[in-house]
């Protein structure tokens, strides 16, 4: 399902650039991203360190340096449709979560947590499709579903996560005002101006946001960006309409987790989408956007 994108250069060179850029380039942690949706071997994609991080995205890291840990980036991927339709839509998410650093999951995993950072891909989506696991299970019925008509790209507002660790807890990157609203020397949204790159490279039909942390952090960035202010609206029924740009449609919608299925039922319950069908809520989420998508 994963493929390298034709623009994958394009997002490669703009990523290495603007964000980070490992030893041996990010070209090779795609091509490992491929092998490991292709065969499912653990442990074969590589880490960098923070030391590779780009101005001022390593300041963030110096300031936090001595209580930062579990350092992760999603990098952006393209799952092709084997529809005739190649349009592509872009689905815009929060950063990774990666487990606590007390989880045995890191037992294994020679990580430094104070220096080094790990690779994945939104929503795990380079896992196993066929033997789904987890999480998978709920998103796959969302993205398969997608597929049937568009291309799909996804990718994190905040490409950088990270954890501060406090007395009573740690603190995730994206509650942190210094580093979500981090601009440049030139006082330009540095996560606003990589995503408006990459909304340029890809030219989606449209962008969808999932949950309310992306849907508001894409129309604050938006507005830092010089565009009309777009005010979030509570959920009701329905998946919610905005722009990017004055010119891309945004549609909002509520996540596809299942904390978030009280706002999703909502939605699923709309009688205007009463003779929509599925097996899984986020099935018929899916469905109900694309139904937006062709109506609009």
């Amino acid at each position: 399902m994963y493929a390298i994108h034709p623009k994958q250069k394009q997002i490669i060179q703009l990523l290495e650039d603007a964000f980070i850029c490992p030893e041996n380039g990010l070209g090779i942690i795609y091509d490992q991203i491929a092998q490991y949706a292709e065969n499912q071997k653990p442990n074969s994609i590589q880490h960098s360190t923070a030391e590779k991080l780009k101005s001022p995205f390593f300041q963030i890291y110096q300031d936090f340096r001595a209580s930062i840990t579990t350092m992760a980036i999603d990098l952006p991927v393209f799952l092709s449709s084997n529809s005739k339709n190649k349009k592509t839509i872009m689905v815009c998410a929060m950063d990774s979560l990666p487990p606590l650093p007390t989880n045995p999951f890191w037992n294994s995993r020679q990580i430094d947590f104070k220096k080094d950072i790990g690779f994945w891909a939104p929503f795990s989506v380079i896992d196993d499709w066929k033997n789904p696991t987890g999480s998978m299970r709920t998103n796959i019925p969302f993205f398969e579903t997608l597929l049937a008509e568009y291309n799909i790209y996804i990718t994190d507002i905040y490409k950088l996560f990270f954890r501060v660790e406090k007395e009573n807890g740690w603190v995730n990157s994206n509650s942190i005002g210094s580093y979500t609203n981090l601009s440049d020397q030139k006082g330009i949204h540095v996560h606003g101006k990589i995503l408006a790159q990459e909304i340029e490279i890809i030219q989606p039909e449209a962008i969808i946001t999932l949950g309310n942390a992306s849907r508001n952090s894409l129309l604050q960035i938006n507005t830092s960006m010089g565009y009309d202010a777009q005010i979030p609206l509570g959920w009701k029924d329905d998946i919610q309409s905005y722009f990017w740009a004055d010119k891309i449609k945004i549609l909002a919608s509520t996540h596809i987790s299942g904390a978030a299925n009280g706002a999703k039922s909502a939605i699923l319950r709309n009688p205007l989408y009463a003779q929509i069908q599925g097996k899984y809520q986020n099935e018929r989420l899916a469905k109900i956007i694309l139904q937006k998508l062709n109506d609009e």
